[in-house]
């Protein structure tokens, strides 16, 4: 990674995975293909893909063998995004600067194209390149880190808080807090970075490194979405109202701005802490742990 444009690496990982959602996306005009392909061309981060093919890459595979496991991940990722956006959830209007998938073609439509895409995911990751062994391995990773012990373990709790919690019981809302942000975000960040290394090959203790980075990149990750939320432009961030505007349980709101901030640097040296077993192979994800915390949208 010496020398190398790390923005522009990371937008030549974008483009190369938009690339490929466009090849697996179903192409007939089903109103629940046209959503599908609505919300999961509508733009974003990319983050968890590039995140599997970076885990692969760094254990020798190249991208192109895993490339249906990052899609994959990027349907079940998009697909809990829409569910959130729903009126019995989040009830967001936009998403991307684009109106929800709900307001585009209707609720019923939205909850079902999220069944699709979830569906699909897991028929996506076994078009991956690797043994039988692995490819079942990444199914059951996807499985428990989407499912609900994990996101969806993580969006229960953040439901349920959302307007009725309150400061009385400080440590308790600490813990609830954090059982959010891992469940919530960081638990399909460490899929992604297992799902990668796990189709690679990677023994035992080197998934472990990555789940411990992994954990603390995504809960920084969570942080710093929760600062931007209701600091950021709101154009940038396209998207309308605020976590505050909703009542959600954020490290916003239990601790403030400036010990957010402190939070959400003291998790990316964690991060990036652990890495150090990998030597100089682990640059890259240092480098993502970085622009984790100096994102502005």
């Amino acid at each position: 990674m010496k020398n190398v444009d790390f923005k522009k690496y990371i937008l030549q990982k974008t483009e190369y995975i938009n690339s490929a959602l466009k090849k697996f996306l179903p192409k007939d005009n089903s109103v629940v293909s046209q959503g599908m392909r609505y919300s999961v061309l509508a733009g974003g981060k990319r983050l968890r893909p590039i995140l599997v093919i970076l885990a692969a890459e760094l254990f020798g595979v190249e991208a192109e063998k895993v490339t249906p496991a990052a899609c994959a991940v990027e349907y079940l990722h998009t697909y809990s995004l829409i569910h959130d956006d729903l009126p019995v959830m989040d009830n967001d209007d936009l998403r991307r600067g684009m109106p929800t998938n709900h307001k585009k073609f209707g609720e019923a439509v939205a909850i079902l194209c999220g069944d699709a895409l979830l569906t699909e995911s897991f028929n996506l990751i076994t078009k991956s390149k690797s043994s039988e062994r692995n490819i079942n391995e990444a199914v059951r990773i996807l499985a428990y880190y989407g499912g609900y012990k994990g996101m969806i373990a993580g969006q229960v709790e953040d439901t349920l808080e959302t307007g009725k919690w309150n400061r009385k019981n400080k440590i308790l809302l600490g813990k609830k807090l954090k059982f959010i942000q891992i469940q919530k975000t960081a638990a399909l960040m460490v899929a992604s970075l297992k799902i990668g290394a796990v189709l690679a090959g990677a023994d035992k203790a080197s998934l472990k490194v990555l789940e411990v980075y992994g954990k603390n990149a995504g809960i920084a990750f969570q942080i710093v979405d929760d600062i931007l939320d209701l600091y950021a432009d709101k154009k940038l961030l396209g998207k309308e109202g605020s976590d505050a505007e909703n009542d959600k349980l954020t490290v916003l709101s239990l601790y403030g701005k400036r010990e957010a901030e402190k939070k959400a640097y003291e998790y990316i040296r964690k991060a990036k802490k652990v890495l150090a077993v990998f030597g100089n192979k682990s640059e890259i994800f240092v480098h993502l742990a970085d622009h984790i915390t100096g994102r502005t949208y």
